[in-house]
Parts: structure tokens; C-alpha cells; sequence
């Protein structure tokens, strides 16, 4: 009686990025020998070609140098990248955010224990300790701008604006500041050995609010004007 198979497993799949290692390899190996001359530019395949042009990009290549080493129009090159950037475009999905946010927190975690891990020896001078610690500390602050933008932490941008609406339209207008300063140097004038650079003061303070509502009069009536003017040479 024949024993069953057992179905064959592979016992050391290619990781990943072994996988991806081993693609670029290939892609780079293509691409020499298209620039020694050795294989003919015409005559990989489309995919290839794209791979290649992936590649070149990263490089720093232009259009027009990617389109004379692979022997095709500066338009082929230009769809291959529309077609790489196709591929590479990540839809809008609420679950990218909470992946983008963990893998935020972890490589912070992660530099902040390599930093610290690489200060451990006693050898390592006082400065350079500091001057890490004062990375640990800015990773940290820059997850936290990270975490406030993205909503998973309160910012306290909106309490403050609300406090200076709420001050701000609390802000007496000229004939409240004119009538409060008129009284404030009235009873000053009343009270014997007021100290005269509260007078002073006060009588700047009028000055400099007479100042501003003619100011502010001028460029109300500067901007009728020029509103009149305007609709006259239309």
C-alpha cells in the first residue's frame, strides 16, 4: 500500500523584499547592457521597459535622456510614467490613515530606541548623549504635530481663536473709549495731587483715538471713492 503525498511545501519562500532586491538587480543588469550596447533597446518588453524607466526616475533621469538610452519618443516615456504613477496611487481610505498612524508611532519608537541604544556605551562623550536625548525629545514633539494634524490628538488652535473672537468683540468702540477717557480726566483733574503723568497719559491716549477714527474715516470715504470711480469707467 502506497503512503499518501503529502503536498511539497517550499520550505524557504523569498521574502518580499528579497523579491523586490532581486527585481531591481535585474532591471539595473538590464539597463547596463543597453547602455554598453550589448542587448538591443528595441527589443525588451514593454514591461521591462517600464521597470526600467521606474528606475531611471528614481535615478534622476529626464524624459528626454530616459527616451534616447531606451531608443523610443519622449510620448512613450511620458505614458510609461502616467502608467507608473497609476500604480503607485493609493485611494482614499479611512483605514490608510489609522495604518499611516501606527506605522508613525512605531518608527518613532523605534528611532528613539536606536538613538538611545547607540549612546549606551560609556565611552560616548556627555555632549553626544545630550544632543541625542534632544532628538528623542524632537521625534516625539514632531509625532505629536503629526497626531494633532491628522485629528487623533486635540489641538487647542480653536479655544484659542474663539477666546480672541470673544475679547475682540468685547472691544468698546471710539465714542465708548472718547467718553471713558473724557471721564477719567475729569475725576483725575478733581482729585488734589494727582500724579501729572496720569494726565498725560490720558491726554496722549485721547489723541491717538482721534487719530485712528480719522484714519479709519478717511479710508471709508477713499474707498467709496474709488468704488465711484471704478463703476464711471466701466
Amino acid at each position: 500500500m502506497n503512503p499518501e503525498k503529502s503536498p511539497q511545501i517550499n520550505e524557504n519562500p523569498l521574502p518580499a523584499d528579497n523579491a523586490a532586491c532581486d527585481t531591481q538587480e535585474r532591471t539595473l543588469s538590464l539597463l547596463q547592457k543597453i547602455q554598453a550596447g550589448t542587448t538591443d533597446a528595441k527589443s525588451i518588453r514593454p514591461v521591462e521597459r517600464r521597470m526600467i524607466v521606474g528606475y531611471m526616475m528614481t535615478d534622476g533621469y529626464s524624459t528626454a535622456d530616459i527616451a534616447q538610452i531606451l531608443k523610443v519618443s519622449d510620448r512613450s516615456i511620458e505614458r510609461d510614467k502616467n502608467a507608473i504613477r497609476e500604480a503607485n496611487a493609493i485611494a482614499a481610505d479611512p483605514k490608510l490613515v489609522e495604518q499611516m498612524v501606527g506605522r508613525l508611532v512605531f518608527e518613532a519608537e523605534l528611532s528613539i530606541q536606536r538613538i538611545r541604544k547607540a549612546t549606551r556605551d560609556k565611552d560616548a562623550p556627555a555632549s553626544v548623549k545630550i544632543d541625542a536625548e534632544h532628538r528623542c525629545y524632537q521625534i516625539v514633539h514632531d509625532m505629536v504635530l503629526s497626531l494633532q494634524r491628522l485629528g487623533y490628538l486635540p489641538i487647542a488652535t480653536p479655544r484659542l481663536q474663539a477666546d480672541i473672537t470673544h475679547n475682540i468683540s468685547q472691544v468698546p468702540d471710539f465714542p465708548q473709549m472718547q467718553a471713558e477717557v473724557q471721564r477719567l480726566m475729569q475725576i483725575t483733574g478733581e482729585i488734589p495731587g494727582t500724579d501729572p503723568k496720569l494726565t498725560e497719559q490720558l491726554a496722549e491716549i485721547k489723541t491717538q483715538i482721534v487719530k485712528v477714527e480719522l484714519a479709519n474715516k478717511i479710508q471709508t470715504i477713499s474707498t467709496v471713492i474709488q468704488e465711484q470711480d471704478g463703476q464711471e469707467h466701466e
